[in-house]
């Protein structure tokens, strides 16, 4: 009868995704938010047709292991130095100004400093499946605040990196030498890395030109999978974290011939896996609780969108950027984001965080994402309205760079 409920289980968590991916494409809707939608609604807190245990819970981590893999086969040393000006200023500007901001109020509403801190790092991140397939869609990812959301999103996901280390050092009882914990967990995770990428530079490439010349498919995917699970366990197992080996595997292979063609295999897996793990995060959210603290969740919802527009348009206006593009890029960054929920579920995984804030946390985020296809497509007129004049958004210094 056990195995009948959990075949059931599965059945309706696979029916219910079907039918509400294929709602949310009709209307446009992000899918992400039908993913979380279908853990709302099967999870222990409403229907209850799957339960919410650890092991589905360490299942559905490998969908994020999978995207940050892909996200580091992206990062080619080449692009970031294109766009080094407004990936490491603007985009680090845009995070450590946040992440500040956000972590000084929480604090000052109760939150201990190292939950206060996970607070700010959490919400400086945007959605970089979101944006960019919002951009993709409209076609405006050459346009200067489509190049500039890219930029800014690049360094966003490389911010979550120090994040994943530090956020099991803050919960360990390290009492007054936390600081010391802090820099042996940095310098753990950049031998390991040093070591990685050392390792992955002699002895990867011959793997997989090895590998492609006997023309097996399944023995190239498996291979990478194979890669993948096993700089992630490398990772884990010196006190680091599983999506960090993940994206030093990527970043790895980037530098081979073989990264579009990994990108392709791996993508399926990735999606499906990541789709699940937003189910998992759905079924987190406690409709009852979240209803108690619905003006905590507006409030924080309000300064997100307030605080993330205002401080993305100061520091790109700093930057020479039009104060059009600053503003469309803006509103395109204010949301919330996947590894903003990444990081609220590694933190109260490891204690960092009371459950009612971390329903505060997940529906605020899970709220701005909801609301993203509308800030695309007001942020056009938005940006356009505070211009001197309609060229300057195709104007300045974005549009020159090259």
């Amino acid at each position: 009868m056990m195995e009948h409920a959990v075949l059931t289980g599965i059945i309706g968590l696979l029916a219910a995704s079907v039918a509400l991916l294929a709602l949310f494409e009709r209307m446009g809707l992000p899918i992400l938010l039908a993913y979380l939608l279908v853990g709302v609604t099967l999870g222990p807190a409403s229907l209850a047709w799957i339960p919410h245990t650890e092991d589905l819970h360490f299942l559905a981590e490998f969908g994020v292991v999978l995207l940050l893999f892909t996200i580091g086969l992206e990062f080619s040393v080449g692009k970031l130095w294109t766009l080094r000006r407004h990936v490491f200023g603007l985009g680090g500007a845009q995070v450590v100004v946040t992440a500040a901001l956000g972590a000084l109020l929480a604090w000052e509403v109760g939150l201990a400093p190292g939950a206060a801190f996970v607070v700010g790092g959490a919400l400086a991140l945007s959605s970089t499946a979101v944006v960019s397939r919002e951009l993709s869609r409209r076609d405006e990812l050459g346009q200067p605040h489509g190049r500039l959301s890219v930029a800014v999103l690049i360094f966003q996901d490389l911010a979550v990196v120090p994040f994943l280390i530090l956020i099991p050092v803050l919960a360990g009882d390290s009492g007054n030498g936390v600081g010391v914990a802090i820099g042996w967990a940095l310098l753990t995770g950049a031998i390991v890395i040093a070591l990685m990428m050392a390792a992955g530079r002699w002895m990867l490439r011959p793997i997989f030109r090895w590998i492609a010349e006997r023309g097996s498919e399944e023995l190239f995917t498996l291979t990478a999978l194979l890669f993948a699970l096993a700089a992630s366990w490398l990772t884990e197992f010196a006190g680091l974290s599983l999506a960090l080996g993940a994206f030093l595997a990527g970043v790895i292979l980037s530098e081979t011939e073989y990264r579009h063609r990994l990108s392709e295999e791996i993508r399926p897996f990735r999606d499906v896996l990541l789709g699940f793990f937003f189910v998992v995060i759905g079924m987190m959210l406690d409709l009852a609780m979240v209803g108690a603290l619905l003006p905590w969740v507006l409030l924080a919802l309000a300064m997100l969108l307030l605080v993330k527009t205002l401080t993305t348009t100061v520091l790109a206006r700093l930057f020479s950027v039009p104060r059009g593009a600053a503003l469309h890029t803006a509103l395109l960054l204010c949301q919330g984001g996947e590894f903003g929920l990444v990081l609220v579920m590694l933190a109260a995984k490891e204690g960092l965080f009371e459950p009612s804030v971390e329903q505060v946390m997940i529906g605020t985020i899970i709220l701005s994402i909801a609301l993203t296809p509308l800030l695309v497509v007001w942020a056009g007129p938005l940006s356009r309205k505070v211009c001197f004049r309609e060229g300057e958004i195709h104007g300045g210094a974005v549009h020159r760079e090259k």
